[in-house]
């Protein structure tokens, strides 16, 4: 699926945010290790939802989808069997990290592998090295620091040292330490992404799974933690909010509401928020609600490493505000689903914008935006941001091979038409 966009005189109207990808991950997660029955309401359902599903109930869980958006769960109560075949984890790097850790919890060998960007960009090293360092057996089949992974348990516990510029390495093993044998002492070195640790450390809490924390750099976990079923419905996506949030930021004429936003939800990307008002941008919050209009923004240095998969989108926004606009502190964009800074340089520069990469992150300057035909590189984060993009460009905008947005916002496309812009699907 291609899009065609063209320029835009101005959005108005409300967005309805998708359920949060993160949350769901660990909801499901933690209801598989669970004891009795958990019910998850309005999870993300996307392909990465099912092969976590799959890969869950490879363990032992069993997992049910039922009227009313509801999604039962029967937990393991934390005793895991080792799958029966090869867990694919897609194009998903939570479900290969998460469950590279927690195979390392139960008997026997497990074989973990997963599309183009798992095998070949995703690192696995830490994670691997970690595991080892922990009792357990771990290894890159190809010896490259990639998938495939094949691991054997179980985990002992004790004490290990690991970089954590991704916090997914640091949040599968705090949730696999809470099942292993003793006592976890886990030294982070270069923590990163301290909300999306926080995140895990507030399901940790949700549970009462019992840690410590130093400032993201030196846990504690008790291990043999054992904990309830629990009913849980899953909140709104502030990383999806931020698209139409943005796009009525710089497209004149603008007024978008976004409701039923979380104030206290920990994910880290509701702090762009701040970081667009400080900006000049037009965004009043009440009762949950954000609405946001068309602004005049000016250019600042913007440390991404709290909300590191807005680069893209604040990438855009760069070419929208006086002046330079310097993202720094986000070499970890450099291993998602792409490398998002080279292809936000590539696509941005294309359609003319004044745009450099760093090795951390992007310089951006003012600039008129042309339509011009651009690629998705697989990535739907990309593929948002262009979108935004292309509302304020001269002339048509074509993104490429634009199905990968349905991993965290299915109905993008809809939704944008719904405010007023001009889109349409080829």
């Amino acid at each position: 699926m291609n899009l065609v966009i063209d320029p835009c005189g101005g959005l108005h109207g409300t967005a309805k945010i998708p359920p949060n990808k993160s949350h769901s991950f660990r909801a499901l997660i933690m209801a598989g290790l669970a004891d009795g029955e958990s019910k998850i309401t309005a999870p993300a359902v996307s392909n990465d939802w099912m092969f976590a599903t799959e890969a869950l109930e490879m363990f032992g869980a069993a997992v049910e989808p039922h009227a009313g958006d509801v999604w039962e769960i029967q937990g393991t109560g934390g005793k895991l069997q080792t799958p029966g075949d090869v867990i694919h984890c897609g194009n998903s790097g939570i479900i290969l990290r998460f469950f590279t850790a927690l195979a390392a919890c139960c008997e026997g060998h497990t074989v973990l592998t997963g599309d183009h960007s798992l095998r070949r960009i995703r690192p696995m090293g830490p994670l691997v090295e970690a595991i080892n360092q922990l009792g357990a057996w771990a290894v890159c089949t190809k010896g490259d620091g990639h998938a495939p992974v094949v691991v054997r348990g179980r985990l002992g516990g004790g004490r290990a040292e690991l970089d954590g510029a991704d916090s997914q390495f640091v949040s599968g093993l705090l949730i696999a330490s809470c099942l292993a044998d003793a006592p976890t002492e886990l030294i982070v070195r270069n923590a990163g992404e301290k909300p999306w640790v926080g995140v895990t450390l507030s399901w940790l809490d949700r549970v009462g799974a019992e840690y410590s924390n130093e400032n993201f750099e030196h846990y504690r976990v008790r291990g043999q933690s054992r904990w309830s079923g629990f009913e849980y419905t899953v909140p709104r996506d502030w990383s999806g909010a931020l698209y139409p949030i943005i796009a009525a930021l710089i497209t004149p004429n603008s007024e978008v509401r976004v409701p039923e936003m979380d104030m206290d939800d920990p994910q880290g990307d509701k702090r762009v928020v701040d970081v667009l008002r400080e900006m000049g941008g037009d965004i009043e919050v009440k009762d949950g609600c954000l609405i946001a209009r068309s602004s005049q923004l000016r250019g600042r240095t913007i440390d991404c490493n709290d909300f590191i998969d807005q680069l893209p989108a604040l990438a855009v926004v760069g070419t929208a505000a006086e002046g330079e606009t310097t993202l720094t502190n986000a070499a970890i964009c450099r291993g998602k689903e792409c490398d998002r800074i080279a292809a936000m340089q590539q696509n941005l520069s294309a359609m003319g914008a004044d745009i450099s990469q760093r090795e951390d992150g992007l310089v951006i300057r003012k600039s008129p935006l042309q339509g011009t035909r651009v690629s998705s590189h697989q990535d739907h984060r990309v593929v948002m941001s262009m979108t935004v993009a292309a509302l304020t460009a001269g002339g048509r905008t074509i993104i490429e091979d634009c199905d990968c947005v349905k991993k965290t916002f299915a109905r993008f496309p809809e939704q944008m038409i719904a405010l007023g812009a001009d889109i349409r699907k080829e």
